[in-house]
């Protein structure tokens, strides 16, 4: 009886893997594009509609990549302090991947069915230097971090923009978001 439970046990244990390593990627799929600059934003809709949603995959996923790490370096043989510094940074880490989850549905559906778009945002601010990936941008008001922003705005237009002011941003996408590449005062 004891052998029948053992392959049960162990496909259980390949399946949760399998579900973990999904998960985790899906997170870093969904986080690189952002990070990296390719200019996707969300559409206010879409970041209002999923907010709490968000926020509880983060939290979900901060205890899952602790337990993952704290098991994996303990297999790895990693060292006690390596490890203590590791967990400790992986809360933040897994709340981030599992807060960008959701990402990944308004990510790839312009792949499959984009078009030219044009969606409505505020303006936070127009003033930030900006970082290696996104040069000048332009900042939006109640969008998600690391998808808050219009990359590689012209001067003419930023200075042109202040708090409040309504845009619209053009580029390839759907109604759940857009890979921008132009944006205008709203009329």
């Amino acid at each position: 009886m004891d052998d029948s439970r053992e392959p049960k046990k162990s496909l259980l244990a390949r399946l949760f893997w399998i579900l973990v390593a999904v998960w985790l990627l899906l997170g870093l799929v969904s986080s690189f594009v952002l990070v990296i600059g390719l200019n996707f934003i969300p559409s206010t809709e879409w970041a209002a509609a999923t907010h709490h949603l968000r926020m509880i995959l983060g939290l979900v996923s901060a205890p899952l990549l602790v337990w993952v790490v704290w098991k994996g370096g303990k297999k790895a043989k990693a060292s006690e302090v390596k490890r203590i510094f590791v967990v400790s940074c992986s809360p933040f880490f897994g709340y981030f991947l599992g807060g960008n989850i959701l990402f990944i549905w308004p990510l790839l559906l312009p792949l499959i069915a984009g078009h030219e778009v044009a969606l409505p945002f505020t303006v936070l601010r127009a003033t930030d230097i900006g970082v290696k990936y996104c040069h000048s941008p332009v900042i939006l008001a109640d969008m998600p971090f690391f998808a808050d922003g219009v990359c590689h705005v012209p001067e003419s237009i930023r200075t042109s923009l202040s708090p409040g002011s309504r845009i619209v941003v053009r580029g390839w996408g759907t109604r759940l978001g857009l890979y921008a590449h132009d944006l205008s005062l709203a009329d």
